[in-house]
């Protein structure tokens, strides 16, 4: 019978605990580009605007997706394709990446990439 009076505090003493813990600070959406019907990449940023989306992962350093974000505020992560990454052991090869598909782009008004 006191484990049944316990459980409300129980309950309580986890709820107090769980307000005190941080709310999420943003939203972000992975963006590929191995689909079918693609969206022109203009459309689709403007849809990540319209919709208050402050952040995005591509899959690929795909030329055109980049361009369409430069100059739009939207915080950008590139991933590294699965099939380079045995490459990526290698400074000079990982270097030209970066180089061409990352540092091309992070001017000011360029891209955000993070």
């Amino acid at each position: 019978m006191a484990g049944v009076a316990v459980a409300p505090r129980l309950v309580l003493l986890l709820l107090l605990a769980v307000a005190g813990l941080p709310a999420a600070v943003g939203l972000g959406v992975n963006w590929g580009t191995m689909a079918s019907h693609q969206l022109p990449p203009s459309t689709v940023v403007r849809m990540l605007q319209d919709n208050g989306i402050k952040k995005v992962k591509l899959f690929d350093a795909d030329a055109e997706p980049l361009g369409a974000l430069a100059g739009s505020g939207i915080e950008v992560m590139v991933a590294i394709p699965n099939k380079m990454l045995d490459m990526m052991t290698d400074y000079d090869t990982a270097r030209e990446w970066v180089h061409k598909n990352v540092s091309a782009y992070n001017f000011g008004g360029g891209v955000n990439i993070r």
